[in-house]
């Protein structure tokens, strides 16, 4: 916080001033991932910005491969959103794996209903998983949670 002292003075003794006060551990990740950018290695340990540098052809790949692993959808071309808060509005091009179902949206909430939830979008009557947005070594917890939901809708 910068500014006056006296108006300092009045936030730190604020109620909520011990609870947004960063800890510890926030200062430790934060230092991290700034360490990462000091390296020039942000683009393969930061998670969100090895997502975002994924190549369509990378993306369609992985897309494939859960198709082949279930045995059943499609791969199209789509649009993965970037983010909320400082790009709200950008998108990139991305590759994903589509299914269609009699039930959507019931597919949609036994996904979320597992641990770690699995979150897709529904476009155009096709339940949509984008490559982008699941980590490698979440593909198997990714495809056994299709599976399974799978067979609870037939």
């Amino acid at each position: 916080v910068v500014g006056k002292k006296e108006s300092i003075a009045r936030l730190q003794k604020h109620p909520l001033a011990r609870a947004i006060r960063a800890d510890k551990l926030c200062l430790a990740a934060l230092s991290a991932t700034l360490l990462h950018y000091q390296k020039d290695e942000a683009l393969q340990e930061i998670p969100t910005w090895r997502m975002i540098s994924l190549s369509t052809d990378q993306l369609r790949q992985r897309a494939e491969k859960w198709k082949n692993s279930l045995g059943l959808g499609e791969v199209i071309t789509s649009q993965s959103t970037v983010g909320g808060g400082t790009l709200p509005e950008e998108t990139l091009p991305t590759c994903v794996f589509a299914l269609r179902v009699n039930s959507p949206n019931r597919l949609l909430g036994q996904l979320r209903s597992f641990q770690p939830p699995v979150i897709a979008r529904l476009d155009e009557d096709k339940v949509l998983f984008d490559p982008r947005t699941v980590l490698d070594e979440q593909d198997h917890d990714l495809l056994s949670a299709i599976k399974s939901s799978l067979n609870l809708e037939k």
